[in-house]
């Protein structure tokens, strides 16, 4: 092959990759936006249907619990079909659930809506997961992750400002109907850029046992279980912020729904610029060592939020500065641990990404209801659930991961 041929080929290469970052980065933005473009309505939404803050809290429960069957069942559908077409379904799927939560008549409507909704979301994520792993491996599959985060990432900074945006000409069914035009231009793009990822001779038909197989084959894998525990528990400290955090910052702060955004936007760049330094330090730190290093910061963190929350509600700085750490070291654990689990199971690619996704929002589910119980009376509740992910991430990551025997990463 002469230069001239190689050239063009290399400039094919890497249109195509970056077609496939922007499209798989905005699909991924659609479980994002599904989990925090409406929370500034919150304090909207429980006045609509005239019901307790803790009510609202369970519309992002609901959405969580979609998520985790969405997940469970959408990676093992495309090992045995391919990937396109559970993308497709599932992003006609989320566009209905959003128009149902625009028209939910009553709160548990709007939960049960809000399941579908995540169900359908968390397909779409896990789906591009699957086809990143299909396509890629070792760094190359750390760095590609981290160019889809910087679309995904900016997605989760500009949700809630987005929301609270909307809100300012709209009620909050408003948000949802604009979630549904958004989901349908998702839709159409990846229709056009996405093809097929996994062909026939790699898929694994066979009904469910099949399905089956693959799921034991996967979780009897110790490092990857203790992986997935890791990260699922530093997420179910998130999910509860995520959860809280209207009204945090909106009653216990007094801040505007647009202040808000403004706030929320701030630790989702933190998490960004994190996701972008752990794969930029790759090449001369391991991932196993990086996620040793973000796991103990995440620890910390928590501890300092519980410390300052304990104490009577001060500045708003005082919790931003370790709400502002907390999601830096995540942004840095976080493509670190999805690398060395899904490193590990590239021939069931699309199960080893359920697992991974559908535990971490298993865990996001269970948590969120936690601090709303407690009463949001300052950052306390929330950092507390924080703590305790943090403790027991750090013993399972030394006792049953063992980090210094994990394979390094090329």
């Amino acid at each position: 092959m002469s230069a001239g041929d190689a050239a063009p080929a290399a400039d094919d290469f890497a249109r195509r990759r970056i077609a496939y970052v922007i499209a798989l980065g905005l699909l991924q933005t659609l479980s994002t936006f599904t989990i925090d473009i409406y929370l500034p309505a919150f304090p909207q939404i429980a006045g609509t249907f005239g019901v307790s803050e803790p009510s609202i809290q369970f519309t992002f429960t609901g959405a969580m619990i979609g998520m985790v069957f969405g997940q469970f069942f959408a990676g093992p559908w495309s090992d045995a079909v391919g990937r396109r077409q559970p993308m497709l379904i599932a992003t006609v799927v989320h566009v209905a659930a959003s128009i149902a939560c625009a028209l939910a008549p009553s709160v548990e409507m709007l939960v049960a809506a809000r399941v579908l909704q995540g169900a359908a979301s968390a397909a779409t994520g896990v789906i591009a997961l699957a086809i990143v792993r299909d396509l890629y491996s070792g760094l190359s599959m750390m760095r590609m992750l981290a160019s889809m985060s910087l679309i995904s990432g900016m997605a989760i900074a500009v949700g809630p400002l987005f929301g609270s945006l909307l809100l300012e000409v709209m009620e909050w069914r408003g948000v949802f109907a604009s979630l549904a035009g958004y989901g349908l231009a998702i839709g159409l793009l990846v229709l056009v850029l996405i093809g097929e990822t996994l062909p026939p001779e790699r898929r694994h038909p066979g009904g469910l046992r099949a399905r089956a197989s693959a799921m034991r084959r996967v979780g009897s894998d110790r490092p990857f279980v203790g992986l997935v525990l890791v990260t699922s528990l530093a997420w179910a400290g998130m999910y509860s912020y995520l959860a809280a955090s209207s009204f945090l910052f909106q009653r216990v702060y007094g801040l505007s729904e647009l202040q808000y955004g403004l706030v929320f936007a701030s630790h989702a760049l933190m998490m960004l610029l994190g996701t972008q330094l752990g794969v930029r330090i790759a090449h001369r730190i391991e991932p196993r060592r990086i996620v040793m290093l973000s796991t103990t910061g995440l620890g910390l963190s928590a501890i300092g939020l519980l410390l300052i929350g304990l104490l009577p509600v001060g500045p708003l700085v005082s919790i931003m500065v370790f709400l502002w750490a907390f999601t830096f070291f995540l942004g840095v654990n976080t493509p670190c641990i999805q690398t060395l689990a899904l490193a590990r199971h590239g021939g069931d690619a699309g199960t080893a990404a359920s697992l991974l996704n559908a535990t971490r929002q298993g865990f996001g589910a269970l948590a969120t209801p936690i601090a709303g119980f407690i009463g949001v009376t300052s950052a306390a509740p929330v950092a507390a659930v924080m703590v305790v992910g943090q403790l027991a991430a750090i013993v399972i990551l030394w006792v049953v991961v063992r980090p210094g025997r994990l394979d390094p990463i090329d």
